[in-house]
């Protein structure tokens, strides 16, 4: 303890001299540390000059600014490349599955949505004169989107399966099972959803269970995909069950569709035959 207090009053009184003592005398001090430290003094120096290198950027503004634009430009390109590849996929989709129903497909896109009933009505850009009638269906790469409900020359609406009004005769894959699909709109979560009702209270449902249309009723072709069961319970009656059915179109991203004309695919299956021919 001692020791310490001696230490102490020594450090005090260098401090105090070295202070005090002449301008001359502290000027040959600090050109004695400045020698004795001289040999590490440049390499060190040297070597803070080069890690601030790292994180200075001596580009000028005006190249920074350019190599922006360009990364840009590229990204813009890139994702226009990518909506490309996805149209063309999806005009693939359908033309595999015009050739498998034996009917035209005609392209459409979406210009308007029913702001009273949003994602259950919209306003396609092709009417009568390119072939379009009342009752026609309207497709999805992923599945059955409805059906066309009025039209004018120019433009036509489709009424969505999610919407109330909408009824399709409907049949499970896996079973074989009927029943009558109607939409139930878009609950509080957003989510698009359609119930399945009548189905033969004996018939195994499961979820994930692929719901198609069973092509009575003259409006739909057999076979496309509505959607799949989320969940089923025997109604209150006790006579048949009831399913809840998850669309495979999403209404939220809708922009290109296809109605489905009444005429033949031949003319179409031909072109496509001899555009993969090239």
């Amino acid at each position: 303890m001692k020791r310490s207090f001696y230490i102490l009053i020594l450090a005090g009184i260098a401090i105090v001299v070295l202070v005090n003592l002449p301008g001359s005398t502290t000027a040959r001090m600090n050109a004695f540390l400045r020698d004795a430290t001289a040999p590490i003094s440049l390499p060190m120096a040297r070597l803070l000059a080069a890690g601030g290198g790292l994180f200075q950027d001596k580009t000028p503004i005006a190249h920074q600014t350019q190599l922006l634009a360009e990364i840009a430009q590229l990204r813009l390109e890139l994702r226009q490349a990518q909506l490309l590849e996805q149209e063309n996929r999806a005009l693939r989709q359908m033309l595999g599955l015009s050739a498998h129903v034996g009917r035209r497909l005609i392209a459409a896109e979406i210009v308007a949505r029913d702001v009273n009933a949003w994602w259950q009505t919209a306003r396609l850009n092709k009417g009568s004169t390119d072939g379009i009638a009342i009752d026609m269906a309207v497709i999805t790469p992923e599945g059955l989107a409805g059906r066309i409900t009025r039209i004018s020359r120019t433009t036509s609406d489709v009424l969505f399966l999610v919407d109330p009004a909408c009824r399709i005769s409907a049949r499970l894959a896996r079973s074989d099972a009927f029943g009558i699909v109607q939409g139930q709109g878009i609950s509080w979560r957003g989510q698009a959803s359609c119930r399945m009702d009548f189905i033969d209270k004996a018939a195994p449902i499961m979820p994930g269970d692929e719901v198609v249309t069973s092509g009575l009723g003259g409006v739909y072709p057999s076979g496309l995909v509505i959607g799949r069961v989320a969940q089923a319970h025997l109604d209150p009656s006790g006579l048949y069950q009831t399913a809840e059915i998850v669309p495979t179109s999403n209404f939220r991203s809708l922009d290109l569709m296809f109605v489905m004309s009444n005429d033949a695919a031949t003319a179409q299956k031909t072109e496509f035959r001899s555009q993969n021919s090239e």
